[in-house]
C-alpha cells in the first residue's frame, strides 16, 4: 500500500456573501474506485476519486474539490477493495481511514489557501494564542508545581523560594 499519485482535477471556490456568525460545514467522499493495469501481476493500481466541499453557512460561499489519489496494493487485497466498492460503494475497512486521511491533508490544505485567497474564514480550526494576565499566569505556575511535585504544600513553598 503506496501512494504513487495525487492531483486536483477540479477546484471550484466562490465567496458570495459575509457574516460576522459563519459556520462551515466539511463534507469528503470517494466516488468512485478504478482499477489501472500495470505489468506487475502481483500488483494492482487503484485510482480513489474523490470529491471535497467546504460550505460557509448561512450562504457566505463554497469551496469544492475534486481529484484523483493514486495507490499501489497487493492484487489480492486490490480485488477485495473493488469487491466491496462494487458491491456496495463502501471503502474497505482496512484502508478507508489511511485513504480518507490522505484526501483529508492534501484537501484542507488547498481549501484554507482558497479562503484565503477570497477572504472567507478558514475551513478548519487553527490554533490561537491567547495571553493571560500575570495573575492567571502565575495561578497556574502554582498548580503546575503542585501537581509535579510530590510532599506536603510547604515543601513546594519551599521549592519555589
Amino acid at each position: 500500500m503506496t501512494i504513487v499519485g495525487f492531483n486536483f482535477t477540479s477546484i471550484n471556490a466562490e465567496k458570495t456573501g459575509s457574516s460576522d456568525n459563519v459556520r462551515v460545514e466539511s463534507n469528503v467522499g470517494v466516488v468512485n474506485i478504478v482499477e489501472s493495469k500495470i505489468p506487475d501481476p502481483k500488483k494492482a493500481i487503484l485510482k480513489f476519486e474523490f470529491m471535497f466541499s467546504a460550505k460557509f453557512e448561512p450562504g457566505i460561499g463554497r469551496i469544492e474539490l475534486k481529484g484523483e489519489l493514486v495507490e499501489m496494493f497487493d492484487k489480492e487485497l486490490a480485488n477485495k477493495i473493488l469487491e466491496g466498492w462494487n458491491k456496495n460503494s463502501l471503502l474497505h475497512k482496512d484502508i478507508a481511514p489511511r485513504v480518507l486521511n490522505a484526501i483529508l491533508a492534501r484537501s484542507n490544505v488547498e481549501a484554507i489557501l482558497m479562503s484565503k485567497e477570497l477572504g472567507l474564514p478558514s475551513p478548519i480550526q487553527l490554533p490561537k494564542v491567547e495571553l493571560k494576565s500575570k495573575s492567571e499566569s502565575v495561578a497556574s505556575e502554582d498548580n503546575k508545581n503542585k501537581k509535579s511535585t510530590t510532599g506536603s504544600s510547604d515543601e513546594v513553598k519551599s521549592k519555589k523560594k
